[in-house]
């Protein structure tokens, strides 16, 4: 039911880099996007509502047989981990425009979520997806090409550092600059 450890050491990884990403790779501007405004990543967590408009992202990797998307957004980079979304997206085909959830590897020991959410808070909480809402969380990406992805996302985030913490809603939409 759990990861197996190599497996949870790739997510780990990319979920350690993505922020670090995000800070080398992003600009305070985004470009036009459609219908002239800007990139953004617009979320909702339980119920209160977030738009990161000049530090949004998309970047993409492989690692093994795994083909990986991050995508997300920060309000403040000089703030540091904190007003931070990011959404992974793993499969073993490359990424593309389309519908993903479940897991990587079904029917076979170690599975991996397709999709997993993180989010820091203003105060430098961590939330994030658990593995049984693998079947829930979604990620559709409406829009790919070279310059920017577009989507939408949708499941469940749980405080990290709070075993039995209750389930919140996080779903939202974005149009973010493709890095790489």
């Amino acid at each position: 039911m759990f990861l197996k450890f190599p497996d949870l050491v790739k997510w780990s990884l990319v979920i350690c880099l993505s922020p670090l990403l995000l800070l080398s790779s992003c600009s305070k501007k985004g470009s036009d996007g459609p219908g002239g405004g800007d990139y953004y990543f617009k979320l909702n967590v339980g119920g209160q509502s977030y738009t990161y408009t000049a530090n949004s992202y998309a970047t993409f990797s492989s690692s093994g047989d795994i083909y990986m998307a991050g995508i997300g957004g920060f309000r403040d980079m000089s703030v540091g981990n904190k007003n931070v979304a990011s959404i992974l997206v793993g499969s073993l085909s490359p990424i593309s425009q389309g519908t993903y959830k479940g897991l990587v590897y079904p029917g076979t020991s170690g599975n991996s979520p397709a999709v997993f959410f993180s989010w820091i808070d203003a105060d430098g909480t961590t939330f994030s997806s658990l593995y049984q809402d693998n079947a829930t969380n979604t990620v559709q990406i409406t829009q790919l090409s070279s310059a920017s992805v577009k989507g939408t996302f949708s499941g469940k985030i749980y405080n990290a550092l709070s075993t039995g913490s209750p389930a919140i809603n996080f779903t939202g939409e974005f149009y973010v600059k493709r890095v790489n």
